[in-house]
């Protein structure tokens, strides 16, 4: 386990969230523990990852 802000992260997870049940978009969420340490002007290519990922996952649940 690691710590962010006081706060025990499990990997795979995101504080304050609880499993999706689907990797794919446990995994995605995950970029995001520790961003906010991260200079502001690195989380746009994150969010923009994020994004990309969890639209990549939706097509493939539509089929």
């Amino acid at each position: 386990m690691s710590e962010t802000g006081g706060t025990d992260v499990t990997p795979g997870q995101v504080p304050g969230l609880s499993s999706t049940s689907d990797a794919a978009v446990d995994e995605a969420l995950s970029t995001l523990v520790g961003l906010e340490d991260q200079p502001l002007r690195s989380h746009v290519a994150v969010f923009d990852a994020v994004h990309g990922a969890l639209q990549d996952r939706l097509a493939d649940a539509e089929g």
